[in-house]
This record gives structure tokens, C-alpha cells and sequence, in this order.
């Protein structure tokens, strides 16, 4: 078989228990070979196999030497553990007819297999496809939907052009549309997509599975992989990474290696930062802090920036998903103030909980909001709290911060209403925000008394002048903490 820079070895010894070939090449380079050994023998590699079908060179050019049957039947032979069909992938070049017509004749090609994977042991895949036209996507997933009896794994296909292009708001959404329709049961793979960067997005939408072979591609053309980007080799002095190679190396001193030396060295780099970020991403996923990623993520690129708009667009679906309770291990939350964290699940799970589900307390109809300390959790610890809580008895005390909103005295200690870390100020969109979730709080509540405690000058200040004009019609008693008099201020006279 063809050498390979790196070697199947190296790529195993950095952490990586699957791999991907393709079985069309196999067949048509090395088919007597792959016969006799497998392709496991083949390729010397103990690991799980999966193998594609040869729908990149179709996509390439235009035509593979192989029909839908035969390549089914060479990899069950071969031996894959996870095997593709011969779909037809969505090109940009044909338009939408083209487009259609493709992704027709994968789901024809799929239910014709049928007669051939039926019984099979090993994982078949169902590429998904419609590329950059929607409405093609819901309809090759929601076909592909009814199939699942009998593919155990789903593909997202043709993203390599997008992914070429920094299109990743784009890819975002053909994800998303993707997921919505496809079986929760499934994981699903995602074809192409071998930077960094976009594992975490692809991630937070419930792709479960990546191949790429940019990692090699990259290192040929002198690419460098960061997890915020890409640098040309020939370009940089310093190497902002501490791996094996960029421990041992300079640019310089690896410009001046051998081609094919520098080719294997670059790619182990670049696997070393694919190996990275995904181990970030299951680490940010166990401590409940995967969408911080996306918007440490969305800071570093333009394209990036918009990919996050596109996964706010689908927070209602990725909220539904999210666990509402996390382990011991979460170390917390960190609300950094940005628009960006009004959206995350923690955050509109709160906002839906709070306003639409939750009654407070029989027999407490007086409110006293107060601001929360952020650095005081539970705030029902606070001294203020115990103040208020000593000379009101009887009232209902709701702590308030952005981008939480209201949070009632006797939830303080429940998830996530504790365990997060604020700035001591906020972007007057996440504040006007969380003036209209208490606004709308307050209104379902029906409480006959409202007393609001606000600091002087800092941000609950703000709030509270917002949510006295939201609140037009209702009499609420404001108070300033820590105020020598704290004399009711603000609505006195309005109707």
C-alpha cells in the first residue's frame, strides 16, 4: 500500500481509535490485496475501520469506476466496521436541479441496498445531502429519517467546498437542519469537517463523528493549524504551541527539513491540535461549559462570529437536549455579560422555568427584589438577604441578575442559579433583556406589593428604571441599598 506521512502507527499513537479510508481507491489500487488481508490488514491497523464509498471522486470527477452493488458488496468483504453507500454528493457547480436530482438518487441508491446491508453486523452509513440548498437538506434528512432501521449511522455530506470557503455559518445551519429531522436514537457523522474550528459548533449541535484528511492536505501546502485559524509555515517566527514538534522546532528549522520530513511533522502537528480540541470540547461538555467555548470560539474569527448567530437561531432545539442536571464535577458557570449568554441553555431553560411554570409561594403577595452580589451565592447568604429577610417576613424575597432574571429566595441553591460568575457589569442589551424577563415574571405572579432595591450607579440602577417603564400602571416602592432613609422613590403618582 502507499506509504503514508504520517504512518497509520503515529496517528494511533497520538490517541486515535478509528480511522477512515476509502474503499474506492482500495478497490481500485489494492483490490487482491485488501481481499486476501482485510482492510484492517491492510492498513495495519487493530482500531475501527470506517470506509467511504467514493463520493468524493464523484464529486471530483464526475464519475467513479465502481456501481452502488459492487462497492456495498467489496466492503463487507474487506471487512469495515463502518461502511457508506455509494451516495451522490451536492455539488455548488449544477444549481438546484442538479442538487435535487442528487440527492433523489442517494435515497433511491439507499432503499436499494437495502437487499444487501439487511442482516449485515457491521454499522452502515446514510449520507445526508442538499449542501448549501435547505430545503433539499429537510428532505434528504427527513427521507433518510425513515430508514433507520436499518442505518445505525447518519452522514452530513458534501461541506468540504464550505468548509474551503470559511462558510461555517452556512455548514452550521445545514447541521442543524439536518439534526432536526434525523432520529435522536442515531449519531451522526460529518464528513469533511477536520479543523478545529468548527468542532466545537458541529459539537454543540449533536455531531458526534468527524473525518477529514486536512490535517495532511494542510501540512503539503505548508498550513499550520491553530484552533482560532490557520498560518502559513513560511510566515511565522514562533510557534504558539507546546507539542512534540513545536517543542523540538522552530518554522525556520522545519522549513529547512526535507519536504517529505516536514510534511510528516506538520501533520502531526495539526493532529495534535484536532486530538486537543476535541479533548477540549469533551472536557467543556462534562463541566457544562461548552457554549463559553463557542463564544471564546466566535471572538477569534469573523466567520466564526456568524456561525454563533446561526446556533442561537437553534438554542430552543439545543436547550431541549441539554441536561438539566450536571454532575458533581462542574466548577461553574461563567455568565460573561455578553448578548451571546441570553442564549444558552442554562439561561432560557431559567427564563421558561421562572416565567411560565413557576407560582410562588400561597399567602406571600408582597415582593422585595433585590440585586444580587455576584460574588455571594447563594444570595439568600448575603447579609442584605438576611436583612430584608428580618424585617419583612412575610414577603416574598426574589434576588435578580442578567442574565438569569428573577430568581425566587427558596430556588436559590437549584442549578444554575448559584453556580455561575458574573462581571459587576453588563451590556445595557443583556440588562434591557433581563428587565423584561422579571417584567414578565412579575406579571404572571400577580403580587399586590412591590418593593425594588437597587446599588446607586451601577447596573441594577439601570434595571430598575427599565422595569419601572415596563411595569407602566403598576405601583412599585423603590429602594436604594444601603441608603440612609431608603424613601420609596420612582412611580409615586402613576395610574
Amino acid at each position: 500500500m502507499a506509504r503514508q506521512a504520517p504512518s497509520v502507527d503515529e496517528i494511533a499513537k497520538l490517541g486515535f481509535q478509528a480511522v477512515i479510508t476509502n474503499a474506492y481507491l482500495i478497490w481500485r489500487r489494492w483490490r487482491d490485496e485488501a481481499l486476501e488481508k482485510g482492510v484492517h490488514g491492510l492498513l495495519g491497523f487493530e482500531g475501527i475501520v470506517m470506509t467511504d464509498s467514493g463520493a468524493y471522486q464523484l464529486l471530483r470527477y464526475g464519475h467513479v469506476d465502481v456501481s452502488p452493488d459492487d462497492i456495498v458488496e467489496f466492503q463487507k468483504r474487506i471487512g469495515s466496521d463502518i461502511a457508506v453507500i455509494l451516495d451522490v454528493p451536492t455539488g455548488t457547480a449544477g444549481g438546484y436541479a442538479e442538487a435535487k436530482r442528487n440527492v433523489l438518487e442517494t435515497l433511491r441508491r439507499a432503499r436499494e441496498a437495502l437487499r444487501l446491508i439487511k442482516g449485515d453486523r457491521r454499522v452502515w452509513t446514510l449520507p445526508v445531502q442538499g449542501g448549501p440548498y435547505i430545503d433539499l437538506v429537510r428532505l434528504s434528512a427527513g427521507e433518510s429519517a425513515k430508514l433507520s432501521d436499518y442505518y445505525r449511522l447518519y452522514a452530513i455530506g458534501s461541506p468540504t467546498t464550505l468548509l474551503e470557503r470559511y462558510s461555517y455559518a452556512e455548514l452550521v445551519r445545514i447541521v442543524a437542519e439536518a439534526k432536526l429531522r434525523l432520529p435522536l436514537s442515531h449519531p451522526v457523522h460529518l464528513f469533511g469537517a477536520g479543523h478545529p474550528m468548527m468542532i466545537p459548533f458541529a459539537v454543540a449541535l449533536g455531531v458526534d463523528m468527524f473525518d477529514s484528511a486536512s490535517y495532511i492536505l494542510y501540512a503539503r501546502d505548508n498550513r499550520y493549524m491553530t484552533p482560532s485559524g490557520t498560518y502559513r509555515l513560511e510566515d511565522m517566527e514562533y510557534f504558539p504551541c507546546s507539542c512534540p514538534v513545536c517543542t523540538k522546532y522552530t518554522p525556520k528549522e522545519l522549513m529547512e527539513l526535507p519536504v517529505h520530513e516536514r510534511v510528516r511533522l506538520l501533520a502531526l502537528h495539526n493532529l495534535y491540535v484536532l486530538r486537543e480540541e476535541i479533548n477540549r470540547v469533551k472536557l467543556a461538555i462534562r463541566e457544562g461549559r461548552l457554549w463559553e467555548l463557542l463564544v471564546e470560539r466566535a471572538h477569534a474569527h469573523p466567520s466564526l462570529k456568524r456561525a454563533l448567530k446561526v446556533v442561537i437561531e437553534y438554542s430552543g432545539y439545543i436547550e431541549k437536549l441539554d441536561p438539566r442536571v450536571k454532575g458533581g464535577e462542574v466548577h461553574g458557570l461563567f455568565f460573561y455579560g455578553i448578548p451571546e449568554e441570553l442564549e444558552r441553555p442554562e439561561v432560557r431553560r431559567h427564563h421558561e422555568r421562572v416565567v411560565s411554570w413557576y407560582k410562588r409561594p400561597g399567602g406571600k403577595e408582597t415582593l422585595i427584589l433585590m440585586p444580587i452580589d455576584v460574588d455571594v451565592k447563594p444570595f439568600t447568604s448575603s447579609t442584605l438577604y438576611k436583612q430584608l429577610k428580618k424585617s419583612n417576613s412575610a414577603a416574598h424575597i426574589v434576588g435578580y441578575v442578567p442574565p438569569l432574571g428573577p430568581i425566587p429566595e427558596e430556588l436559590a441553591e437549584t442549578y444554575p442559579l448559584s453556580q455561575f460568575e458574573a462581571p459587576r457589569d453588563f451590556t445595557s442589551e443583556v440588562i434591557e433583556a433581563t428587565a423584561k424577563v422579571i417584567a414578565e415574571y412579575i406579571e404572571k405572579q400577580g403580587y399586590k406589593t412591590i418593593t425594588v432595591y437597587y446599588d446607586k450607579g451601577d447596573w441594577s440602577e439601570r434595571l430598575t428604571r427599565i422595569l419601572v417603564e415596563l411595569l407602566k400602571g403598576k405601583r412599585i416602592e423603590l429602594r436604594q441599598v444601603g441608603g440612609e432613609d431608603e424613601a420609596a422613590e420612582g412611580n409615586e403618582g402613576r395610574d
